[in-house]
């Protein structure tokens, strides 16, 4: 038998059942219970759709968790690493600091910064590399139609790509490095 349950266990995963909620915890608990019943992991495995592996897993982790914590915490899923960094903070300065500028400027035969035009110039110039999406979602931030007068007392636009790059860099950024919004 993979798992054997006490009774004060097997209460626990008994009482997060509820026939309307079809959690992580919830599908864990049940999973155990069955496997506590005399059932194979692959009959459990098919039964909730998961694979074999998974059913193992979560048999080890219940079990090694046992005397560590109570039974809803022992089913809980485990933090995961989730997104990347955000670049709100490192593009949304260098983007505000880019739109009083004419794109001629700097060398783009363009009228006016559209988010390709900016993402190229991150990539470029900043050596950050962001989607276009991450650009259009910081002229959103930015107020997109904002004209020179509405800007900030802007810093030198060199200072600007270079204190954002530094900023990057003490990070632990590279200039490769791929961020997401």
């Amino acid at each position: 038998m993979l798992l054997a349950l006490n009774w004060q266990e097997r209460e626990a995963l008994q009482a997060l059942l509820t026939p309307l909620a079809l959690t992580n915890a919830v599908r864990r608990a049940q999973a155990l219970l069955w496997l506590d019943a005399g059932q194979s992991p692959e009959t459990v495995a098919a039964r909730l759709g998961v694979s074999r592996q998974t059913v193992y897993n979560w048999a080890t982790r219940f079990k090694e968790r046992r005397g560590q914590c109570d039974v809803p915490t022992r089913l809980a899923d485990d933090k995961r690493s989730g997104r990347g960094k955000t670049t709100a903070p490192l593009i949304d300065p260098l983007i505000a600091a880019l739109l009083p500028h004419d794109p001629h400027e700097f060398g783009y035969c363009a009228p006016r910064w559209t988010p390709t035009l900016l993402e190229r110039y991150l990539r470029t110039v900043a050596h950050i590399t962001v989607c276009r999406r991450s650009v259009s979602l910081a002229l959103q931030r930015l107020g997109k139609q904002m004209t020179v007068a509405q800007q900030p007392a802007a810093k030198n636009l060199l200072d600007a790509v270079s204190e954002a790059t530094d900023e990057h860099s003490r990070a632990g950024g590279t200039a490769s490095r791929q961020l997401v919004m």
